[in-house]
C-alpha cells in the first residue's frame, strides 16, 4: 500500500518537474523567437555579416551632340586574405572551369594560376605576395593582388568563386578628348574629388547615391558563397549636357594655340556664341588643361579664364557708346564731328588716337571705322555719366554671368560717382573698366539680336539615371537698345569691316561680316599702363542674318602682330562655325554708310 502511494508521489513529482521545465523552456523559446528575436538576429548578423558600400557611378559630361567629354571608368582592386589561403590544407570547393559546370576541389596553387590568367600575373608572383604578407604577419588578413582591373576581369574573377579573394571599387574619372574643353570641364583630384569647372558646378547632378550590400563570413573570416544581400541599390549620377560642340571646340583651340605661338603672345582666348539663344558653342583658350594630366599644364591656365580673367577691352566697346548715342537720339550713324587726333578737354585730362592725323570730317560711322578715341569721347560725353553707366550694365558689363561654371567674374565697372575726370572720358572707348571675353561676346550678341541681350549659357541640362531631364531656369533677357538702334549699329559695324584695313584678313567668301577691332592698354598694377597691348576682334556673321558672334583676344605679343593674329583666329573660327552648323551664305549686296562728310 505504501509502495503504491510512494510510486504515485514520485510520478506526480516527476510530472510536475517536467511541466515546470517545459514551461521554462517554452518561456525561453518565446523570448528567443519572439520577444528578443530581432535583437538576437541583429547581434548574430553583426558578428557574421560584412557591410560593403557599392559606389555609384559619377555621371558623364557630354557636348551638345551627346559626345562624351568626361566619364567614369569602372575599375576594381583585387585583394586576398593570406592566412585563409592555407585553410583546409589549401583546398576548397570551386567551379569546374574546364567543364563549365559542377564543382571540384581546387588547390591554392591552382587558384593562383586561375587568378593570374585574368590579371596577367603568374602563379608564382601571387604566391610571393602571400608569402611576403605571412612572413611579416602569420595572421595577415589582407594583401593586394592587382589594382585597377576592369569590369570584364572582375566578372571573370568572381566566377572563380574563390572564398579568400575580395574586391574593392576603384572607379576613375577619365576624359576621352584630353585637353579639348578641359578649361570648361574641369578635373578631379585625390580620391576623384572634383576640383574645377563643370565637375564642381554640376556635381549635384553628376553625383549618384551609393548602394549597400552585405555578405556573411565564417568564423575564420572567409566569405560564404551565395551570402550576398543587397540592402540598397546604387543609383548612378546624372549626365550633364553642355552647349558646346566638341569638334568646333577642338578647331577653336587649335587656332588660338597656333596664333599665340606664332606671335609669342602671353595668352589667347576665343569665344563663339549663338545670337538667338546665348548658348556658348565654343570657349577656347591657349594651353587648356588636360584633365587626364593636370600637372603637365601651366597652373595659371587650369581655370576657365574666359570667365574669371577680365581685362580692359578697348575699342571693341566703342560699339556700346555708339549704340547708346543712337538709342538716346543724340546722334545717328551720319552725325558729323570734326575730329582732331589729340584732345585735352579739361585740365589734367588728355587722350589721343592711335595715329596722327589732321582734324578729320568724320561721321559717327567714320569715327567707329577709324577707331578714333577722340571722336568717340567727344560725342560719347554728350551723354551723362549715369546714362552711359546704365547702358554699359544693359549690355552686361559689370554684371556677373551665370553660364554654369562655379566662378564667373563680374569684371570691373565702378559707379559714376567713383569715376575721376580721366575715367569719365576713357570709359567711352573701352578703358577704365574691364570685362571677361564672355561678357564682351554678350554685348555683341545683344546688338546682333535686335537689341535684346540673352545671358550666356554653357549648360543645357541634367539627365538623371532614370531618364528625367532637368534644365536650368531660362535667364531673364535684357533690352539693351531698341530694335531700330540695333539695326543701325549693325550697319555701322559692317561698314567698319567693309572699309577697314583688315577687311581681307577676316573676309569669308559669300558671307557678310560685321565687327570691331580693339587694341587695349592694360594696367601695370602700379597706377599706370603697360607698354604692350591686348588685341581683339569681335564679329557677327552673317551680318545680314546674324547667327553667331565670335570674339578673339591675343595678349602681349612679342614676335609678331597681335592684331593680325586675333583677326586670323576670328576668321578660322567663324569658318569652322559655318561648317559645323551649315550656315547658309549671305544674300544681297551691302552698301557701306558714309564715313566722312
Amino acid at each position: 500500500m505504501l509502495s503504491a502511494r510512494g510510486n504515485r508521489l514520485r510520478r506526480t513529482v516527476a510530472l510536475g518537474i517536467i511541466i515546470i521545465m517545459s514551461l521554462v523552456f517554452l518561456v525561453r523559446l518565446v523570448d528567443v523567437q519572439v520577444a528578443s528575436a530581432a535583437e538576437l538576429n541583429s547581434d548574430a548578423l553583426a558578428k557574421r555579416a560584412v557591410p560593403v558600400t557599392v559606389p555609384s557611378l559619377r555621371g558623364d559630361i557630354v557636348d551638345r551632340n551627346g559626345v562624351v567629354l568626361a566619364t567614369t571608368d569602372e575599375r576594381y582592386d583585387v585583394n586576398l586574405s593570406p592566412k585563409n589561403t592555407t585553410l583546409n590544407g589549401g583546398v576548397f570547393w570551386g567551379p569546374d572551369i574546364e567543364r563549365g559546370a559542377g564543382t571540384i576541389e581546387v588547390t591554392t596553387a591552382e587558384a593562383f594560376a586561375q587568378i593570374g590568367k585574368v590579371t596577367g600575373q603568374s602563379a608564382a608572383e601571387i604566391q610571393k605576395i602571400v608569402d611576403d604578407a605571412l612572413a611579416k604577419d602569420k595572421k595577415s588578413d589582407f594583401a593586394s593582388v592587382k589594382r585597377s582591373i576592369d569590369l570584364v576581369q572582375l566578372n571573370k574573377l568572381k566566377a572563380l568563386n574563390i572564398p579568400w579573394v575580395t574586391f574593392e571599387y576603384n572607379h576613375k574619372r577619365t576624359y576621352p578628348n584630353g585637353a579639348v574643353a578641359g578649361n570648361l570641364i574641369g578635373f578631379s583630384g585625390v580620391d576623384q574629388v572634383p576640383q574645377a569647372g563643370i565637375e564642381v558646378s554640376q556635381t549635384d547632378c553628376l553625383t549618384g547615391i551609393d548602394g549597400m550590400e552585405t555578405y556573411e563570413r565564417s568564423a575564420d573570416g572567409v566569405a560564404l558563397p551565395g551570402s550576398v544581400v543587397v540592402t540598397r541599390k546604387a543609383v548612378n549620377g546624372g549626365d550633364v549636357e553642355l552647349t558646346i560642340d566638341r569638334d568646333l571646340q577642338w578647331e577653336a583651340q587649335q587656332s588660338i594655340n597656333a596664333q599665340v605661338q606664332d606671335v609669342g603672345a602671353a595668352w589667347g582666348l576665343t569665344v563663339v556664341m549663338n545670337v538667338k539663344t546665348g548658348e556658348l558653342v565654343a570657349v577656347a583658350e591657349d594651353g587648356s588643361v588636360d584633365p587626364n594630366d593636370v600637372d603637365a599644364s601651366d597652373p595659371a591656365k587650369r581655370e576657365a579664364r574666359s570667365f574669371v580673367a577680365p581685362y580692359e577691352p578697348g575699342s571693341t566697346f566703342k560699339m556700346i557708346t555708339a549704340a547708346s548715342l543712337i538709342d538716346q537720339g543724340i546722334a545717328s550713324p551720319a552725325t558729323q564731328n570734326m575730329t582732331p587726333d589729340y584732345l585735352e578737354p579739361e585740365p589734367g585730362v588728355r587722350f589721343g588716337d592711335s595715329f596722327s592725323h589732321a582734324p578729320m570730317p568724320w561721321t559717327l560711322t567714320g569715327i567707329l571705322t577709324q577707331s578714333s578715341n577722340v571722336g568717340t569721347a567727344m560725342l560719347g560725353t554728350q551723354l551723362s555719366a549715369d546714362v552711359r553707366y546704365d547702358y554699359l550694365q544693359r549690355f552686361g558689363i559689370g554684371v556677373g554671368t551665370t553660364a554654369g561654371l562655379p566662378v564667373e567674374d563680374t569684371g570691373l565697372l565702378y559707379p559714376p560717382d567713383q569715376w575721376d575726370r580721366q575715367t569719365s572720358y576713357n570709359t567711352t572707348f573701352g578703358q577704365g573698366l574691364s570685362s571677361t571675353i564672355v561678357q564682351t561676346a554678350g554685348a555683341y550678341q545683344a546688338i546682333a539680336n535686335g537689341g535684346v541681350r540673352v545671358p550666356p549659357t554653357l549648360v543645357k541640362g541634367c539627365e538623371a539615371a532614370d531618364g528625367k531631364l532637368t534644365t536650368p531656369d531660362a535667364p531673364d533677357t535684357v533690352t539693351a537698345v531698341s530694335k531700330d538702334t540695333s539695326a543701325q549699329v549693325m550697319q555701322m559695324l559692317e561698314t567698319v569691316v567693309d572699309q577697314g584695313w583688315f577687311h581681307d584678313i577676316v573676309a569669308i567668301p559669300g558671307y557678310r561680316i560685321a565687327g570691331k577691332t580693339g587694341t587695349a592698354e592694360q594696367s601695370d598694377g602700379q597706377g599706370g599702363y603697360r607698354g604692350d597691348f591686348v588685341h581683339s576682334f569681335a564679329g557677327v556673321f552673317p551680318a545680314d542674318d546674324p547667327q553667331y558672334v565670335a570674339v578673339t583676344s591675343i595678349a602681349y605679343p612679342t614676335a609678331g602682330d597681335g592684331g593680325v593674329a586675333a583677326l586670323t583666329t576670328f576668321r578660322e573660327v567663324a569658318e569652322a562655325t559655318i561648317r559645323t552648323f551649315q550656315i547658309p551664305p549671305s544674300t544681297g549686296e551691302f552698301t557701306p554708310l558714309p564715313t566722312e562728310y
